[in-house]
C-alpha cells in the first residue's frame, strides 16, 4: 500500500503554480528540457484508410485523449507522403500536445510512429526528463494551459506558449518510480470507470425493457393476452384496446413560429430546451410581447411534447410540468387532449422508449431536415388501457424510475469521484506536493 505524504525539505521557487519544490527537484522551462520541440504539417492530399503496407499513421489533436493515442483513422497512403516531403516521421514515444480548439492542453505518448498536423506540439529527446513524466504534468496542468490560450473564435496556443512553460524536474528515478505508480492507479481507475459505464449501461437497458413491458403488457401478470397486429408492439393484453392518436388526442398540433426579442414575459420552448429530458431554464427563448391566447403553441401543464425535426433529436419527448405564459415554437408538436382521456405520463413513456421508431419510420424529409410525419403519427396505433389503468401503470414505472434513477445516480457520483481523485493524485506527485513511499509490486 502506498503512503502519500509531504517531501521533508522543500526549497522556495517564484512561478504562477509553484512556490516550492522538494529539494532535489528544480524548474526548467520546457525550451531547455527538451532538445526537439516541433510540429507537423497538415497533408493536402492522400487517402485515408485503416493500416494497410506503405501507409504512414496520421494523428491529430482529435487522436489526443487523457494520454492515449486513440486507435488513428486517419492513414496517410506511402504515395502522397512523397508527394509532400515536407511531412516529418516522429518516433514511438514523442509527445504530442494540442494548441488548437477544444483540445488545447491535451497530451498524449505516441504509441506508434506517424506524423501529426500543425496543431499538435512534439516533445522529444529530452535528457532530464521522462516524456511520459512530462505527460503526466500536462495532464495535471491542463487549465493553466487553457488560461494561457489566446484569439477569438476557436482559441489556440502557439508552440512559443509551450516553451515557456516551466516543468518541475525531480531525478530521473523520482520520475522513474512516479510513473509506474500512476500508470497502475490509472489502469485500476479506468477499469473500475469502465465497470461502472458497463453498469449504467445495463441499468438503462433494464429501464427500457421495463418500461417496455408495463405499457405494452401492463402490470398484471395473471390477465390474458392476444396479439395486437403490430410487429412492434407485440402482445398485448386481451381487454386493451388499440387506438390510433387522433382517436384520444384532440390535439395535435405543431407550436408557433416566434419573433424573438432579449426579454420577455413570453417564453419560448424549442427542441433545445426539452431534448435533454427536462426543461433547461439555461436554454430559454423569448417571443415578443403579445397576448398569449393568440398562439397555437400556447402550452398547458400536462401537454405532451414531441421533438418533431432533425436527426437525432426528432422523436424526443417530455411532459410539459409548468404553469403560466409558455409556447413552444414550430419544431415541437404538442399533443393533448381536451377531455382528458389519456395519462399524460403513460404517453410519453410509450414514446421514449419508440424513439428509434418514431425517428426512423415516422421522420421523413425531401431535403436534408427530417420532419415528423405529422398525418401519419395521428394514425398512430397505440396500445390503449382504460384510463385507470394508465395511471397505475404510471404509478408502477415511476416507482422503479425512482430506483433506476437512484443507482444511475450512485454510479454516475462514483465516476465524478473516482476522476477527481485522478486528478488530485497526479498533480500532487508530479507538482511534488506528495512524496511516494510505496511497493510498486
Amino acid at each position: 500500500m502506498a503512503t502519500l505524504q509531504p517531501y521533508k525539505i522543500y526549497n522556495s521557487v517564484a512561478y504562477d503554480y509553484a512556490t516550492e519544490l522538494p529539494d532535489g527537484w528544480q524548474l526548467w522551462k520546457i525550451a531547455h528540457a527538451f532538445n526537439l520541440i516541433g510540429s507537423g504539417t497538415t497533408p493536402q492530399s492522400g487517402n485515408i484508410s485503416f493500416y494497410e503496407s506503405g501507409t504512414i499513421n496520421w494523428i491529430n489533436t482529435g487522436d489526443l485523449n487523457d494520454g492515449v493515442i486513440n486507435e488513428c483513422k486517419n492513414k496517410i497512403t506511402e504515395l502522397a507522403f512523397k508527394k509532400h516531403s515536407v511531412l516529418k516521421i516522429y518516433p514511438k514515444g514523442t509527445l504530442l500536445v494540442a494548441m488548437y480548439g477544444a483540445t488545447i492542453g491535451k497530451a498524449a505518448v505516441m504509441n506508434l510512429e506517424g506524423c501529426t498536423n500543425q496543431a499538435c506540439c512534439a516533445l522529444s529527446k529530452s535528457k532530464i526528463l521522462t516524456n511520459k513524466f512530462t505527460l503526466y504534468w500536462f495532464i495535471a496542468n491542463r487549465k493553466n494551459i487553457v488560461n494561457l490560450s489566446y484569439g477569438g473564435g476557436q482559441p489556440n496556443i502557439s508552440q512559443d506558449v509551450i516553451k515557456k512553460l516551466k516543468i518541475p524536474v525531480p531525478p530521473l528515478e523520482v520520475q522513474n518510480s512516479i510513473v509506474a505508480y500512476l500508470d497502475k492507479k490509472n489502469s485500476e481507475i479506468d477499469k473500475f470507470i469502465r465497470n461502472k459505464e458497463m453498469l449504467l449501461e445495463l441499468l438503462e437497458e433494464s429501464r427500457k425493457r421495463k418500461i417496455f413491458d408495463a405499457i405494452t403488457k401492463g402490470i398484471d401478470k395473471d390477465v390474458d393476452l392476444k396479439e395486437s397486429g403490430l410487429p412492434w408492439i407485440g402482445i398485448i393484453p386481451k381487454h386493451w384496446e388499440l387506438k390510433k392518436v387522433k382517436s384520444f388526442a384532440s390535439h395535435v398540433q405543431r407550436g408557433s413560429s416566434p419573433t424573438y426579442v432579449n426579454e420577455s414575459e413570453l417564453v419560448v420552448i424549442s427542441q433545445a430546451s426539452m431534448s435533454s429530458g427536462f426543461i433547461d431554464e439555461t436554454k430559454y427563448k423569448y417571443q415578443s410581447k403579445a397576448k398569449i391566447e393568440n398562439f397555437k403553441g400556447r402550452l398547458f401543464e400536462d401537454d405532451v411534447l414531441l421533438a418533431s425535426t432533425g436527426g437525432g433529436v426528432l422523436g424526443k419527448s417530455i411532459v410539459f410540468d409548468r404553469d403560466g405564459n409558455y409556447i413552444a415554437d414550430g419544431h415541437l408538436t404538442i399533443i393533448r387532449d381536451k377531455k382528458k382521456r389519456f395519462n399524460s405520463k403513460f404517453l410519453f413513456y410509450f414514446l421514449s422508449i419508440n424513439f428509434d421508431f418514431i425517428e426512423g419510420y415516422l421522420g421523413q424529409g425531401s431535403t436534408n431536415q427530417t420532419e415528423l410525419q405529422r398525418g401519419w403519427f395521428r394514425d398512430l396505433y397505440l396500445p390503449f388501457p382504460y384510463l385507470k389503468e394508465q395511471d397505475r401503470i404510471v404509478e408502477f414505472v415511476n416507482d422503479f424510475n425512482d430506483e433506476i434513477n437512484l443507482a444511475i445516480s450512485k454510479a454516475q457520483k462514483e465516476i465524478s469521484s473516482i476522476k477527481e481523485y485522478r486528478e488530485a493524485l497526479i498533480t500532487n506527485l508530479v507538482t511534488g506536493k506528495r512524496s511516494l513511499n510505496c511497493d510498486l509490486e
